[in-house]
């Protein structure tokens, strides 16, 4: 009988401790591998940021010419479309000035 719980001790046992060696070993292959990615330049950087604020300027633009349509289609804007309209406006503003300074820094490198 002892040995019968002995045997069953070790079996329960063993699992539990290869399950941490596996799950280090997972996780140190992950953060060499991480280690290894190619890094990306400050080129490359600097227009991913420009084309983000590209597409945030054609939503923009996209939401301006939706309110500007509803507001001919009604026979005129409503005070809430007005805001709306002024709100958008400055986003668009922000964003051109953005892309303007992300172009400046492009042809500066």
């Amino acid at each position: 009988m002892r040995t019968l719980v002995a045997v069953l001790a070790l079996a329960v046992s063993m699992p539990v401790v290869a399950v941490p060696m596996t799950a280090d070993a997972q996780i140190q292959a992950g953060g060499r591998a991480a280690a290894r990615a190619p890094r990306v330049s400050r080129e490359q950087r600097l227009n991913n940021l420009r084309n983000e604020a590209e597409d945030r300027l054609l939503e923009i633009e996209e939401q301006i010419a939706s309110i500007q349509q509803a507001g001919e289609a009604a026979g005129g804007l409503t005070d809430g479309q007005q805001r709306q309209l002024a709100q958008l406006n400055q986003r668009r503003e922000r964003e051109r000035r953005e892309i303007a300074r992300f172009e400046e820094a492009l042809g500066a490198s």
